[in-house]
């Protein structure tokens, strides 16, 4: 390997420390979040991820217990949901806005995308809290309870129609615009070579639509697994819709509890109890867990597209 010149080399010891400055930033949240959520882990364990209890008490420690089963179920249920109807209408919106709709048109869906990208999360969650939820509860889940309501995921009554299925809606109209940018940057870069190539072999719309994303897979992956982290880690919003109830159920019109909106319920009161504030820190931990997971394998698909069309 060439060595960098001397005013190179010189550069570039001069930003390293600049550089450097985020990894040490990350490892020093890392080594925070470990350190407050020892004791917790210290005293009941992994039963914290694997029990649905949440027993405060003033008395003393040999009073209290907590588990984070039902925060954790939440978190996984609402972000599984959010990324299921998130992926199929964003790679539906890059195709009709990249194939199908007129320059003006896509520009307008463009600027649109974008400026929802840059929307405050806490107006999604007043307009989920005052539209979404009556609507969906009015239109959906009443008639799908009293039709099918045999099926467990429909078996519970929705009473306020704060839920796991609001909270997933939600965040799935939340992490569009991140997950279309990631399709579409990465759609455009396909040469036009292979859609030539498409079109030359008589390939109707549909088939067209199967080859070229078929191509761009490992980008389509990084956006669901990218986007699931995203949904994980929203706090506000959710915590308006999703009913903030210890609960895990199978039924999709059931309140209960994320990890980040047990934080933001929970954590200006955790200081008054025995080992709360240490087991919120816990569920921090978890949900940073998640995040390194979910980014770092959708960064590592994303470097394979890159490979693919550099």
């Amino acid at each position: 390997m060439k060595l960098l010149p001397k005013v190179d080399k010189g550069f570039f010891l001069m930003l390293l420390p600049i550089a450097s400055l985020i990894f040490a930033l990350f490892a020093l949240l890392a080594y925070i979040l470990i350190y407050m959520a020892w004791p917790a882990f210290q005293r009941f364990g992994l039963q914290l991820l694997t029990e649905n209890v949440w027993k405060a008490s003033e008395k003393g420690m040999e009073f209290v217990r907590y588990g984070l089963l039902a925060p954790l179920y939440g978190t996984l249920v609402t972000s599984a949901i959010a990324a299921s109807i998130a992926l199929p209408l964003s790679i539906s919106t890059v195709y009709m806005v990249e194939e199908i709709a007129p320059q003006k048109m896509r520009e307008l869906f463009s600027s649109t995308i974008d400026l929802m990208a840059g929307l405050p999360t806490i107006l999604y969650g007043l307009w989920g809290l005052e539209v979404m939820v009556p609507l969906i509860r009015d239109n959906i889940m009443i008639p799908l309870h009293s039709k099918l309501g045999f099926i467990p995921l429909f078996s519970c009554d929705p009473l306020s129609g704060a839920s796991f299925l609001a909270a997933g809606l939600l965040l799935a109209i939340m992490i569009i615009p991140f997950m279309y940018s990631i399709i579409e940057d990465t759609y455009r870069h396909i040469p036009h070579t292979y859609r030539e190539a498409a079109l030359s072999l008589g390939a109707n719309r549909y088939e067209y639509f199967r080859i070229l994303f078929s191509m761009i897979k490992p980008a389509i992956v990084a956006a669901l697994l990218l986007g699931l982290g995203r949904a994980a880690s929203e706090t506000v919003a959710v915590a308006l819709v999703v009913g903030n109830a210890f609960n895990v159920s199978p039924c999709l019109f059931a309140p209960g509890y994320t990890i980040s909106s047990l934080i933001a319920n929970q954590f200006s009161e955790s200081t008054f109890y025995p080992l709360m504030e240490n087991v919120m820190f816990a569920g921090s931990l978890v949900l940073l867990a998640l995040g390194v997971i979910f980014s770092g394998i959708g960064v590592i698909m994303m470097r394979r597209v890159r490979k693919l069309y550099a």
